[in-house]
């Protein structure tokens, strides 16, 4: 699984900063923004892509987002973007509620070591990976003679291949939600059933 790493920081230095250098050797694809509205239109422009975001939270004066409604913007656009918020600024200096209450993933210190670091990256590359977007897609890429055979088949009638289906997830229009929920529950149903049927 390819990904993305989408940094939001308008400090001009920060691409000389240890993690981002082993962000790039690792992954390769590391997209700097110094301006925050810049790396939101990369965002949303970019749905298609297996992204996770290092944000910064303070950005300078003349910036009219800052890092809480960059956060809201970005999750009200997809919950699918792992968002890590990425500051100097001391955990117990800040409120985290408005993050928290807007799906950020986690935060790491600019101070943390690499491997403290990695910690949360890893987690979001796992979040990344048992999506259900990533799963259609490597059953695409491993089937591709599937992808654009009909497989699901809405109320009025509205036939969907694997690579739509997966097209509206990635950009989580209300059909792409209504599978994925429709799908978790027939999951949870399936595996109760099982269980049933094993305790029987």
């Amino acid at each position: 699984m390819e990904v993305t790493f989408v940094v939001i920081d308008d400090t001009i230095s920060i691409k000389e900063h240890p993690l981002l250098y082993t962000l790039e050797d690792k992954y390769k694809n590391v997209e700097f923004f110094l301006k925050p509205e810049d790396g939101l239109n990369f965002i949303t422009s970019h749905l298609e892509l297996n992204m996770i975001v290092l944000l910064d939270i303070q950005f300078s004066a003349n910036d009219i987002e800052n890092g809480h409604s960059i956060l809201k913007k970005i999750s009200e656009k997809s919950e699918l973007i792992p968002v890590i918020l990425w500051s100097g600024i001391n955990e117990t200096e800040e409120s985290f509620s408005d993050f928290i209450n807007n799906n950020a993933f986690g935060f790491i210190s600019k101070d943390a070591t690499i491997q403290e670091a990695f910690v949360l990256i890893d987690k979001a590359l796992t979040f990344l990976k048992t999506n259900l977007d990533n799963i259609i897609e490597d059953w695409i890429i491993q089937k591709p003679e599937d992808k654009d055979i009909p497989v699901f088949f809405t109320a009025n009638g509205l036939s969907l291949s694997l690579n739509q289906i997966l097209y509206e997830i990635r950009n989580q229009t209300y059909l792409g939600k209504s599978f994925s929920k429709k799908l978790n529950q027939l999951t949870i149903h399936l595996l109760l059933n099982k269980l049933e049927k094993l305790n029987d």
